[in-house]
C-alpha cells in the first residue's frame, strides 16, 4: 500500500515536471513552425504568424501526444488540438492539427 501510494506521488510530481506530459511550449512551438515549413497544411488553420496565448500540457495517447493550446492571431484567440510524436533526435514532430471546437 505504501508503495502504491509513494509511486502515485512521484508519477504526479513527474507530471508537474513535464516529463510525463510531453513537449515543452517551446518545443511545441517549434514543432508546430517545422510543420509548416514542411508545407502539409493543407486542411489546417494558417497559424503561421500566431503565437501560443495558453498552454497546459498534453496527454498521452498510445505515443501520441494530444496538446490543447489556444494561439493567439489577429482574428482574436483560437483552440487548436494538436497530435505530436517525438522524434528519434528527441524533438518534436506535429502529426496534425485542427481548431478544436465543441461538437453541437
Amino acid at each position: 500500500m505504501i508503495r502504491a501510494l509513494v509511486a502515485g506521488v512521484a508519477l504526479l510530481t513527474l507530471s508537474a515536471c513535464g516529463a510525463v506530459l510531453g513537449p515543452s511550449q517551446t518545443d511545441l512551438d517549434a514543432a508546430v513552425h517545422d510543420f509548416y515549413a514542411r508545407g502539409e497544411t493543407a486542411n489546417a488553420p494558417d497559424l503561421s504568424a500566431a503565437h501560443i496565448a495558453d498552454y497546459e500540457g498534453c496527454q498521452p495517447r498510445g505515443g501520441v501526444f494530444t496538446c490543447p493550446v489556444v494561439y493567439a492571431t489577429e482574428q482574436g484567440n483560437v483552440p487548436i488540438m494538436i497530435w505530436v510524436v517525438r522524434t528519434t533526435s528527441g524533438g518534436w514532430e506535429v502529426r496534425n492539427l485542427r481548431l478544436n471546437e465543441r461538437r453541437r
